[in-house]
């Protein structure tokens, strides 16, 4: 990025300032500075240009989240001044002001956060995917055998990110959202009508009545247990399994 945005505000089509900023811990930010200029160093040497940069550093704190802006140059424009150091960007509200992610849990750092914090994650993503499965429910033609696939569910909890994100575990990830959404669906007017294939889940609505119940058990899961349960690995299933039941 420091090569190839070494004119950030052409790469980017604006007229204005451009930074490769890299957003993380704010205790973390230092030592991301540090190799950020070591990485300047070598650019530089080997004849390139490179990008102006930063790090933007969050802290949650009582008062609520804070970002820590620095960067390498540093500038006397207002319009940038003014977000410099350490701003207040969310204010506590009910003693929790973590952040909104556009990606809340990735698999493949879930094993370097904090137990508590994995699940309240797992259990962000798991809302934005039962979400998801409500308004496909909701727009069904009934009577219907609606499929609900992963990549779709996972796409539009991401507001399609998925579709560029690209790791070996999503595919885990995914199986595990469904088979426990078969879990959830698989109950009372449903048992029987829940189909799970791996990488899609079927379910059968027959009347108004079974996508009421549908949406009602998506709606009033316990997600919270759902997210203990799938941040543990309870529900992991191997990568590439072929696997089929009924629910």
């Amino acid at each position: 990025m420091l090569v190839a945005s070494s004119d950030a505000e052409s790469a980017l089509g604006v007229a204005g300032d451009a930074f490769v900023v890299y957003t993380l811990p704010v205790e973390d930010a230092e030592l991301q500075m540090q190799c950020l200029e070591e990485l300047r160093i070598e650019v530089e040497e080997a004849g390139f240009e490179s990008a102006a940069y930063g790090t933007l550093g969050l802290e949650i704190d009582a008062d609520g989240l804070w970002a820590n802006l620095r960067l390498s140059h540093p500038s006397e424009k207002p319009h940038i001044a003014k977000v410099l150091d350490r701003v207040l960007i969310s204010p506590a509200i009910d003693g929790d002001s973590r952040p909104l992610y556009l990606i809340p849990y990735d698999p493949t750092t879930a094993d370097n956060q904090d137990p508590s914090e994995r699940s309240y994650c797992f259990g962000q993503l798991l809302e934005r995917v039962y979400l998801a499965a409500v308004r496909a429910l909701g727009i069904a033609h009934v009577p219907d055998s609606v499929v609900l696939l992963g990549d779709d569910l996972l796409r539009e909890a991401t507001f399609g990110l998925s579709t560029k994100w690209q790791a070996k575990e999503l595919n885990s990830l995914k199986i595990n959202l469904l088979r426990g959404m078969a879990t959830v669906l698989g109950k009372r007017e449903l048992k029987g009508k829940v189909q799970f294939h791996t990488s899609r889940l079927e379910v059968l609505l027959g009347s108004e009545n079974d996508r009421q119940v549908a949406i009602n058990l998506l709606l009033k899961a316990n997600s919270e247990q759902l997210a203990l349960d799938g941040s543990t690995g309870q529900l992991d299933v191997e990568d590439g399994a072929d696997e089929s039941s009924s629910f």
